[in-house]
């Protein structure tokens, strides 16, 4: 396993496999960025109506990133689909990870932020 460094903007701009996320449809594939956004807009929504994909463990993630119970560092897998380079695995924690440093928390306070290529 190749670990690689990312940095906030990196991550922020690093496209994932979702067209749609939390009930917001799109035909392209949106980054992190664009999944915090959306996730920002619409989990009060959610807690009111229910969560059946269970998006809302981001918030669970970011408590447990800036309390330090998450021990260990935050990785996740990059790979290759439809001919583009795209997060694969880790996007909740990735959104909470930005979440996280969007709010004013250090990265010396939250997991080391890798990828694995």
């Amino acid at each position: 396993m190749a670990l690689k460094t990312l940095t906030p903007l990196e991550l922020a701009h690093t496209r994932t496999l979702f067209r749609s996320f939390m009930g917001r449809s799109g035909t392209r594939h949106r980054t992190v960025g664009e999944l915090l956004a959306i996730y920002r807009e619409r989990c009060g929504e959610l807690r009111a109506t229910g969560d059946p994909d269970d998006d809302l463990r981001v918030d669970r993630f970011m408590r447990e990133m800036v309390s330090g119970t998450w021990r260990d560092g935050l990785v996740m897998r990059i790979g290759e689909f439809d001919g583009s380079v795209h997060l694969i695995d880790g996007t909740h924690r990735g959104i909470a990870y930005l979440a996280c440093r969007e709010g004013g928390v250090g990265g010396d306070r939250l997991p080391a932020l890798t990828v694995d290529c």
